[in-house]
């Protein structure tokens, strides 16, 4: 089964968004984007996408993705950024950073589930 990376450092939001998944995909969980990293350098083949939270101590989303690009890993999988913050200069620099999606919170099961799946499904055309 494939396994999506859920990054966040709050537990109700690492366990809702598990919820919302566990029927399609494995689910993994990271508290900080230091954790993630460690993960993926374990785990990256069988991780199918990454689900972001920008907030969060000793390692935030936005130096996260700094790293993955560093390292050249954010290409291997989408990631697909679930935060609190809705405010458009966080949108942009997402994407300058290759976000190509975001759902913001609090978001509704069905919507977060499709934007979820079309994510991956768009990587996945993407390498065809």
């Amino acid at each position: 089964m494939d396994r999506i990376l859920i990054v966040d450092d709050t537990e109700m939001s690492r366990e809702l968004l598990a919820e919302l998944l566990e029927d399609q995909f494995e689910v993994v969980f990271a508290r900080n984007g230091r954790e993630a990293l460690h993960i993926l350098s374990i785990q990256m083949g069988g991780i199918k996408a990454v689900l972001l939270d920008l907030l969060m101590p000793e390692m935030n989303g936005y130096e996260f993705l700094m790293e993955l690009r560093d390292r050249k890993w954010d290409v291997k999988f989408p990631i697909i950024v679930v935060s609190g913050d809705d405010t458009q200069s966080s949108r942009e620099i997402c994407e300058e950073l290759g976000v190509a999606h975001y759902i913001t919170k609090p978001f509704k099961r069905k919507e977060a589930v499709d934007e979820i799946n079309a994510a991956i499904r768009e990587y996945s055309d993407e390498q065809d």
